[in-house]
């Protein structure tokens, strides 16, 4: 059984239910696909502390998220397309708070996929 984590944007809660990453993990659609027959245990569903002003150093809230992430020793961690923002020249980048999650995570020894539904 592979156990998953799947990690989007704070501000995609605007407009996001969530739906299409969960019909995505149960379906094993999109980035889930991967994992062909073998079942899928879904260990947890969480979001950044947002973007702009929020930098680690200020945040106590998201080093606890991180810790209990590690902990969970999950066979994935999936990044939300949510993750991605369009700069002022057409670029597609990872918005630069998912982007340091993601290196924390891989630092601690977590394989990072990108995509759920997409």
């Amino acid at each position: 059984m592979k156990r998953i984590v799947i990690l989007r944007c704070l501000r995609s809660n605007n407009v996001c239910t969530g739906a299409a990453c969960m019909r995505a993990f149960n379906t094993k659609s999109g980035a889930f696909a991967r994992y062909g027959e073998e079942p899928l245990e879904l260990e947890a569903y969480w979001s950044c502390n947002g973007c702009g002003d929020c930098h680690f150093k200020y945040q106590e809230g998201i080093e606890e998220k991180l810790e209990r992430i590690i902990s969970l020793k999950p066979d994935a961690v999936h990044v939300g397309a949510c993750v991605k923002q369009h700069t002022q020249d057409g670029q597609v980048v990872t918005c630069k708070t998912i982007a340091e999650i993601c290196e924390r995570l891989e630092a601690a020894g977590l394989t990072i996929v990108e995509g759920t539904h997409r």
